[in-house]
Formats: C-alpha cells, structure tokens, sequence
C-alpha cells in the first residue's frame, strides 16, 4: 500500500521557516514516509530514516542526474552525485588536496578577509548582514583556497548569484526549461573559468588549492581537469552557501533568544556548541535526494526500486525521537546528533571551512555590533526549496 501524505507539498519559507517547521513536526506524525501523488517523489521525515538513507549508498544511489533532463554531463566528477566505488577514488584524491591543515592554514587569511568587510560598514547603523558581510566572506575565502584572482570576486558573485536566482521561488514550482537552461549556461561559463584556471596551475604551479588538486596522485591516478572543475564548483558554491547561510541564521537564533547571546558573550567556550546549535536548529538545507535502486523498506514503508526519494536532514534534526526538546535552541546541547553536514560516505566535505569561518567570523561580527536587532523597515527575505536561511538580514546596530 502506497502512503500518500493527505498534504505532501511542503508551504513557503517567506515568513521565516515557522510555517515549514510545523508542517515538517506534522509529516514526521501522519505520513512519517511518503509519497508525493503529483510529482511521484517519495518523502522520508523521521531521524533514523534519513540517516538510513544516507548510510545505504548501494540501495540509495546519489547519481540522481539519471532522472533529471540534461544534467549527467554537468554533474561528471561531482563527488556529490557519484557512488562508490567511483565516489571514493574522488574523495580519496580530492583528500589529498583539501586537508585539515590547508583549512586551519586559511585563519589569518579568513580574520583579514572579515576585518575588512566589516570596516567597510563602519559608522553605519543599517546593514544588511548576509548581503554585506555572511555572503561575500565566505565566497572571498574560498576564491582565495582556490587561488582565484581577487580582481574576479565581482565576477564570481554574479556566476554563484545567478545561479541561485534560477531556483523557482515557491517550493511548489518546479524549474522550468528555460529556468534550468539558464542555471546550465551560467555553468559552462563557471566551467570554462575553471578549466583555464587549472590548465594555468597544470603549466605553472603555485601555492593553492588548484595546483594542490592538479598534481594530487594515488596510486598512479589523478583528477582529470573536469573532475577538479567539478569539485572546485561545487566547494565554491555549496561551500560558501553553507557559510553564508549559518552565520546569517546563527543572527537570527541570537534575535529569537537574547539570552543565549549575552551567556555567549559571557562565556566565549560556548561558541563551539552555538555553532553546532545552530546547525541543528536551522540547518543549511533542508534535504538530500537519492534514487532507489531496489525495492526497500524505510520506516516500514515499502519504497518501489527506481523511485526518487527527498530525506529532509532539517526534520530529522527537529525529531523529538531522538533530539530531546527539539524546538529549543540549546547551545549546552550534549550530545548533540545532528546531521546538518550529512551522514555517511557523502558527509560534506567543507564542514571543517564552514566551522571554522563562523567560529572566526561570529566573534568578530559580535564584538564589533554590540548590539543589533532586527530591523523594523525591512523584513528578512528567505530562500526557498532546499536552503533555509536568510537572503537577506537588515539589522540596526549600535557599532564599537
């Protein structure tokens, strides 16, 4: 028997997310596992099926592109949409590369890169903190990783922003033709950027990530120039969209509870459990998809081979099942299981970046605002779909 949920589309996020999270708290109650009768997408609400679903790469294919008109070609290489064992050798090189020193070595660089935005603001009282601060630090820091000249960060901002822009703006509206030949446009021109970049660093080394991916080697292989152009896009967007959107939220968790703010300003060791609080409480985004590819139970729900499935990571880290108190925002939380960054052989590969820019990024942002609030002339706008998270944070504030 096919579970249908009596309302499988999720709402709009353009009020902030409270409208998403109550209809996510109901799907997780009535129709834990189910199926979209309109689109045919079967959707997993529950803690331990989504991390199912993440963990059983052999029963829950990533190579999602098989299903989706005109994308294999654009996501070859892509360690995100890939498989084991092919999905291995990827991460295994790219590893080489992308090590745990090569993020630590990038703190200066992220505290002169913060520093700088935030002189920038100096003396005003109306900022928009994602817009001018969340969103152009971490697309800067990462441009730097990769060795990406400065003079091109305007250019980069326009490639990643239209990218976004080509999303639908209600989560039930599909991306039309021309919505995704455009985003697909965008991309061979990003690409085109990126296989010259790499053909420079293949001809004259130099001390960045590009050069680092180019002569990685194990075992006598190495990446081909599309499978690091493949990589370095992805780190580039997706990276800096994580960023982007937990330093805005972590402001937003900061407005919601005022407490938790001045016992962070008390206590700077509690930064590294806000961060992770954060992470649970709004996650990045909202959900993975997987392709089926056999017949399987999830929750006790049998899923046909061949069927697309959506396991919402931002529902699982809300499932009181296994997350006590789940709608409150706890940085003492211990444990906390969340799993923003993902789970299993596909967990993100810039969750170190991204926590390593808010633990940098916060404190500075803090010392230098005092106090903010949110402003009462603009209201926050919202991504939709799979990013939750402002797009835009207008705050008055009082500066240092």
């Amino acid at each position: 028997m096919v579970n249908v949920a009596p309302r499988p589309t999720p709402p709009s996020v353009r009020d902030g997310g409270a409208a998403l999270l109550a209809w996510l708290r109901a799907m997780r109650g009535a129709a834990h596992v189910c199926q979209d009768p309109r689109t045919g997408i079967w959707q997993v609400f529950r803690y331990q099926d989504v991390r199912q679903v993440m963990a059983d790469t052999a029963t829950f294919s990533s190579e999602v592109t098989r299903v989706v008109p005109d994308s294999r070609t654009s996501a070859r290489g892509n360690v995100m949409l890939t498989d084991p064992p092919e999905h291995g050798r990827l991460r295994a090189l790219v590893s080489l590369a992308f090590t745990p020193e090569a993020v630590a070595g990038l703190s200066s660089r992220i505290a002169v890169i913060a520093w700088d935005l935030l002189d920038d603001l100096r003396g005003r009282t109306d900022i928009d903190f994602v817009r001018e601060f969340a969103y152009p630090l971490p697309l800067r820091v990462i441009a730097a990783l990769l060795g990406l000249p400065a003079s091109d960060t305007g250019m980069l901002r326009r490639w990643s922003e239209k990218q976004i822009a080509a999303s639908p703006d209600r989560p039930d509206r599909p991306m039309d033709l021309a919505a995704l030949r455009s985003v697909q446009a965008v991309r061979r021109e990003f690409d085109a950027y990126l296989l010259n970049q790499v053909a420079e660093r293949r001809a004259y080394p130099r001390q960045d990530l590009l050069t680092d991916l180019a002569h990685a080697e194990l075992e006598g292989t190495r990446l081909t120039d599309r499978e690091i152009v493949a990589f370095a896009g992805l780190l580039f967007l997706a990276g800096h969209l994580t960023t982007t959107v937990l330093l805005g939220n972590a402001m937003l968790c900061f407005a919601e509870y005022p407490h938790v703010l001045r016992a962070l300003r008390r206590q700077p060791a509690l930064l590294d459990g806000t961060i992770d609080e954060v992470l649970r409480y709004r996650s990045p985004f909202t959900q993975v998809g997987r392709l089926t590819t056999r017949d399987v139970l999830i929750g006790g729900v049998r899923v046909p081979r061949g069927q697309m499935v959506l396991a919402w990571i931002l529902s699982a880290n809300r499932d009181g099942r296994v997350i006590p108190r789940p709608d409150v925002f706890d940085p003492t939380r211990v444990p906390n299981p969340h799993i923003a960054f993902g789970h299993g052989v596909h967990s993100c590969l810039g969750a170190a970046l991204a926590r390593l820019t808010a633990r940098i990024a916060l404190p500075m942002a803090l010392e230098r605002f005092p106090v903010f609030r949110i402003s009462s002339l603009a209201r926050p706008t919202f991504y939709e779909l799979g990013i939750f998270g402002p797009r835009s944070l207008r705050l008055d504030v009082r500066q240092t």
